[in-house]
């Protein structure tokens, strides 16, 4: 059997074999029982209660409905006298009550031909018989009766069928449930149905309804033991006892649902397109069911548009954002979602979150609606990458990725939605751009359309983005970068310079933070720099400078150290770094670099530290600086009045400036302002914007 086959058999249950079936049978064992002790425990001399499964595609209904069937056919007590029948998944054939009556005399002619041998064509002698529609389930009844049978029908997306059905045709029916104890129903549903909860139709609390959570971290583990074949199962192992936290993160990302935990684990554990071309199969498959699924309103349409092309969960002012909706308008349509179970939320205190309900819906969204050259179609398989893997095993995962490259049978679908992702996930940017040029030449080699949507690497995004800086249009060389979406360390750390250069502090700090966490220790510089000409976070910018220091000291880490350590008045360790610093090739003509740490010293009252300072022989600052020296003897006049007096009279206004800029210094940093040093070192290190 091919890759392809035997990952289709996970997906449906019912064209696995029996014993197939019943050894991956390991999770829903709760709901199974439930269901049936309760069909053990029925009285058949009467009318019964009726069970509807509730889940999402792909949660285990039709599995549950398949070994409900077995179960009753190996039951010693229910087999004298029960017979299940099952449908195939879809019955489009079912438009009206009748017909589902000819279906089931179908069945049991030609499944059980012993003891219907002509039920079906019986039913057929009376097709035109005047008040069929409303005689034909008497029909059936009576054989039902005759041969002491009674029917456990188990009917996959029951609310497909209940919609096609006429007000009239549901009232019949409910009355057959009420009156007739030759069948019990069991059903499955996407969603809770109008007909359940709405008081005025005739199915208004009517059936027991058992809903389908996610599975748990346990039933997750149990199923991935059981899917695959001997070398999955032992890639399986190692994982869970390797890695067991990404057992979690892949049952997260799926939203627990079975069928989208099977399919994305196969993906990541086969080093070819097969398991990602069967994802796209049952996605092109669940198609029409979805696009059902959003013939809603235009506000509901909007909102569900803007939290499926978030992916993560939004709140409601958030939401009303994007959807440029009223706040309260929003509000009472994601009342609406939730009832039709469209979306979830999690209580936050005053607010909730919302996200997409189901995660296959989500995915399915993305990836048809997606734009081309843009990370929300792949959004998904983003976080998963960014979830399951750490950096180094992402910067190999793309270099392995780039090898399979030159096998020209590769999936054409795969390459390009599994290269995409990787490229966001803030690979180097040599690899990053050796994959996508990679990518290109693949497509353009096989003459693929794909090789038009390949987006352009971060070396081109960087590239394009400095152009527009040099040509002075900082804003748009902002703009371009984020709305990039790339997270890359590099592309981050720019985004922050920029916005830091635009003065634009909060975002320009978000963007440090975010280039720090994906592994650019340049912008631990950057960040306590930032902080400190803006005098805030004084015990952070300390952290920050220390650990990139630690890391690797360089020229301006050492610089950005000595200047914070005399902002936080830490004085002999600042001393030290400044004459390590000054050591560094042209730091002595680096102006701006001189004077800030000079008159920070002299604003923080160390005059006779900057004395000494400016009269190191080596490096004759008190020639290249003499404004700031005569600055410094102006404030030190009553030590050494003589000094003073040898200024010329040119440079008394350049001494003053300085003056008075070391009065603004003093009153800036004093420690009154800030607060007290806490010396519990965290992370940092790059060059100052």
């Amino acid at each position: 059997m091919s890759q392809t086959n035997r990952a289709r058999y996970k997906y449906n249950p019912d064209e696995m074999s029996e014993d197939d079936f019943l050894s991956r049978f390991v999770v829903r064992g709760e709901v199974f029982d439930e269901i049936f002790e309760d069909l053990q425990a029925a009285d058949y001399s009467v009318p019964n209660q009726h069970h509807i499964l509730i889940g999402q595609r792909g949660q285990g209904k039709t599995t549950i409905l398949r070994k409900l069937k077995l179960a009753v056919e190996k039951d010693k007590k229910l087999t004298k006298f029960l017979i299940p029948v099952k449908f195939a998944e879809e019955q489009y054939r079912i438009r009206e009550l009748s017909r589902l009556w000819e279906e089931v005399a179908e069945y049991l002619q030609i499944e059980h031909e012993d003891i219907f041998p002509d039920i079906h064509d019986q039913l057929e002698q009376h097709f035109e018989d005047e008040n069929y529609h409303t005689k034909s389930f008497g029909y059936l009844e009576k054989a039902l009766k005759q041969s002491k049978k009674k029917i456990l029908l188990l009917i996959d997306n029951i609310d497909v069928i209940f919609k096609k059905l006429k007000e009239q045709e549901q009232h019949r029916l409910r009355e057959i449930l009420l009156t007739s104890c030759s069948f019990i129903i069991v059903g499955a549903s996407t969603k809770m149905f109008e007909q359940q909860y709405d008081y005025s139709k005739p199915f208004y609390e009517f059936f027991k309804n058992i809903y389908l959570e996610g599975l748990t971290n346990t039933e997750c583990i149990a199923l991935l033991k059981v899917i695959g074949d001997r070398q999955q199962t032992k890639k399986i192992e190692q994982i869970i006892n390797k890695h067991p936290a990404r057992i979690e993160t892949l049952r997260r990302i799926t939203g627990g649902v079975p069928r989208t935990i099977v399919m994305l684990f196969d993906i990541f554990i086969e080093n070819n397109g097969n398991a990602f071309d069967d994802l796209m199969k049952v996605l092109d498959d669940v198609t029409p069911l979805y696009l059902e699924r959003m013939n809603l309103p235009a506000p509901l349409q909007d909102i569900v548009d803007a939290l499926a092309m978030n992916w993560d969960g939004m709140l409601t002012k958030e939401i009303a954002k994007k959807t440029r909706l009223a706040s309260k308008v929003v509000s009472a349509q994601l009342k609406q979602l939730e009832k039709h179970q469209i979306i979830d939320s999690i209580s936050t205190g005053k607010n909730k979150i919302y996200s997409i309900k189901e995660r296959f819906f989500n995915i399915w969204y993305l990836m048809r609606y997606g734009r081309k050259k843009d990370r929300d179609r792949v959004e998904w398989l983003v976080k998963f990458l960014l979830s399951w893997y750490d950096r180094h095993e992402l910067e190999s995962k793309a270099k392995s990725f780039i090898k399979t490259l030159t096998d020209s049978h590769q999936n054409e679908s795969y390459i390009y939605h599994f290269g995409e992702a990787l490229s966001y996930t803030g690979l180097e940017l040599q690899t990053e751009h050796n994959l996508k040029q990679s990518m290109k030449n693949y497509f353009n080699e096989n003459k693929s359309s794909f090789a038009k949507q390949v987006s352009q690497s971060d070396m081109e995004t960087l590239a394009q983005a400095i152009n527009l800086q040099v040509k002075g249009q900082l804003e748009k060389a902002i703009k371009l970068l984020i709305n990039s979406k790339k997270e890359s360390s590099t592309i981050l750390a720019l985004i922050a310079t920029f916005l830091h250069r635009h003065k634009d502090l909060k975002k320009a700090e978000k963007y440090y933070l975010k280039a720090i966490e994906s592994g650019y220790t340049g912008a631990l510089n950057s960040l306590a720099w930032l902080y400190f000409e803006n005098v805030k976070e004084m015990d952070k910018s300390v952290d920050l400078i220390e650990k990139s220091y630690k890391l690797k000291q360089n020229y301006y880490n050492t610089h950005t150290l000595a200047i914070i350590e005399l902002w936080a008045e830490d004085f002999s360790k600042s001393y030290e770094h400044f004459i390590e610093w000054l050591a560094y090739d042209d730091a002595i003509d680096n102006e701006t670099d001189v004077i800030i740490y000079l008159n920070l010293l002299m604003a923080k009252g160390q005059f006779y530290q900057a004395k000494e300072f400016f009269e190191i022989a080596e490096y004759q600052l008190k020639e290249r600086y003499k404004p700031i020296w005569y600055a410094l003897m102006a404030l030190m006049q009553d030590d050494f009045p003589h000094e003073i007096k040898k200024m010329g009279s040119e440079l008394k206004q350049t001494v003053d400036e300085v003056l008075e800029e070391i009065n603004e210094l003093k009153h800036k940093y004093t420690l009154a302002k800030t607060k007290k040093l806490n010396k519990q070192p965290k992370n940092s290190e790059p060059e100052k914007p």
